[in-house]
């Protein structure tokens, strides 16, 4: 085996109020939205905004409720320090401070996909494609390669461009825009750490998740006339808007 440090993409529930109820309840309906991205998938909950209230929550019935919804409980941020001994034994993780973040969704308890160091156990008989991460110092990440299905690819502070095509179950994901000169499957995360001006070019829309600064869109739930052709996606406000790619 083999343990590393990892940059990945993790979903941030952002606990606003102490009403355990009505949380899962929108969580739920975000979940319904787009239950290809959620299900099974990681989340931490962060716990800034509700303070000192935090003591005040039910933290083993939250993971509960997590864990019913189909999300798989990875741990908590910016809580109390003295609750900590109380969550280890409730079962969570305790994750160190996270730098501000503008990614937001429209969800009261607020689902935001970031990027966090995560510890990755591989099995020798189950390798990992790790991710490749760009240089610091540099601003652009050229990628001149297929981008196979399982593969992940992460800029970090950066643009990244694609020369060739990204494959249905790849992950492509950057702090800045995304340029892919081939097709582009898979999923797609432009603005990770909260960039509302990135976007994302392509000679081929076909992905199957598009998202900018934590705003998603499934493309198959999309109504575009673009699927298959040269495409651009920006942000406007919460809504991700799909425009023919000028040439």
């Amino acid at each position: 085996m083999k343990l590393k440090g990892e940059m990945s993409m993790l979903n941030v529930l952002h606990v606003q109020e102490l009403d355990l109820e009505k949380l899962c309840a929108e969580l739920e309906q975000k979940r319904d939205e787009a239950p290809q991205f959620f299900m099974k998938s990681p989340i931490i909950v962060d716990c800034a905004d509700l303070g000192d209230a935090a003591e005040q929550l039910d933290f083993s019935l939250l993971r509960q409720k997590l864990l019913e919804l189909g999300f798989i409980p990875v741990g908590i941020r910016n809580n109390p320090v003295e609750m900590n001994a109380r969550l280890v034994d409730a079962g969570w993780a305790i994750m160190r401070e996270s730098r501000p973040s503008t990614a937001s969704t429209e969800v009261s308890g607020d689902v935001s996909a970031e990027t966090n160091q995560q510890a990755e156990v591989a099995q020798q008989d189950e390798p990992q494609a790790a991710p490749q991460v760009a240089p610091v110092g540099i601003k652009s990440l050229t990628i001149d390669r297929p981008v196979r299905s399982g593969q992940q690819v992460y800029a970090a502070d950066a643009d990244m461009t694609v020369l060739a095509q990204t494959s249905a179950g790849s992950e492509i994901m950057a702090d800045g825009s995304i340029h892919v000169y081939g097709p582009l499957r898979g999923r797609v995360l432009a603005g990770a750490r909260g960039n509302e001006q990135a976007r994302i070019f392509c000679q081929s829309l076909q992905a199957e998740l598009i998202a900018i600064a934590g705003r998603y869109q499934l493309l198959d739930e999309s109504d575009t006339e673009l699927k298959g052709k040269p495409a651009m996606i920006r942000l406007d406000g919460e809504k991700l808007i799909i425009e023919p790619l000028a040439h």
